[in-house]
C-alpha cells in the first residue's frame, strides 16, 4: 500500500512540475511573440520625418525665442524629505534628503523642485555642500537658503539643473543636479 501512495505522490509531483514548465514556456513564447510583433510593426510603419514645411520650423523657433529666458530660481522653501532610491537595491530603502522649492520668473508662475540627499559625512564635494555653497550658507544652516538665488539651466527634456556657480574665491562649478518643474499650487 505504501508503494502505491509513493507512486501516486510521484505522479502528482511530476504533473505539477510539468504544468509549471508548460506555463513558463507559454509565457516566454507569448513575450517573444509580442516583442517580434512590435519590432516587425516598427519596420513596416512609414517614417514620419517631422514638419513638412520649413515655415513650420521657422514658426517654432520664433515661438521659442519669444519665451521668457529663465536663468535663476529663488529658493522659496527648504523641506527635509525622505525618498526611495532610483534604481537597484536602493529602491527598498529611504534616503534622507532636502527638497528645495525654486520659484521661476515665468509668466505662468512655475516652480522647480530639487531634491538633494544629505551626505553621510561632509567632504566638501557632495551635492548637498555645493548647493549650500551656491546659496552662500553653511550646510549646517541650510534653512537660511530661503530667498537665495540659484543659477538654473534648462535641459532639452524640459527639466532644470543647477548651473555653474562661482564663489568669490573662483572655485569650481556647483552641483549639476536636475530639478523637476511643476505648476505652482
Amino acid at each position: 500500500m505504501v508503494e502505491l501512495e509513493l507512486v501516486l505522490l510521484a505522479l502528482v509531483v511530476v504533473f505539477v512540475v510539468g504544468v509549471v514548465a508548460i506555463l513558463g514556456v507559454t509565457a516566454v513564447g507569448a513575450w517573444l511573440t509580442a516583442r517580434l510583433a512590435t519590432n516587425f510593426s516598427t519596420l513596416v510603419k512609414p517614417a514620419v520625418l517631422g514638419p513638412t514645411d520649413i515655415q513650420d520650423v521657422e514658426l517654432r523657433v520664433a515661438g521659442m525665442r519669444a519665451l521668457d529666458h529663465v536663468d535663476t530660481g529663488v529658493v522659496t522653501d527648504v523641506v527635509p524629505e525622505r525618498r526611495r532610491g532610483a534604481r537597484g537595491l536602493s529602491r527598498f530603502t529611504l534616503n534622507d534628503g532636502v527638497r528645495f522649492d525654486l520659484a521661476l520668473a515665468t509668466p505662468d508662475d512655475r516652480t522647480a523642485t530639487l531634491w538633494v540627499p544629505v551626505p553621510e559625512r561632509l567632504t566638501g564635494h557632495s551635492r548637498f555642500e555645493r548647493i549650500a555653497s551656491a546659496c552662500d550658507v553653511s550646510p549646517e544652516q541650510i534653512s537660511d537658503a530661503v530667498g537665495s538665488e540659484l543659477p538654473l539651466v534648462r535641459e532639452s527634456d524640459g527639466s532644470w539643473r543647477i548651473g555653474e556657480h562661482r564663489s568669490e574665491s573662483g572655485s569650481g562649478p556647483a552641483a549639476f543636479t536636475r530639478a523637476t518643474e511643476s505648476d505652482r499650487v
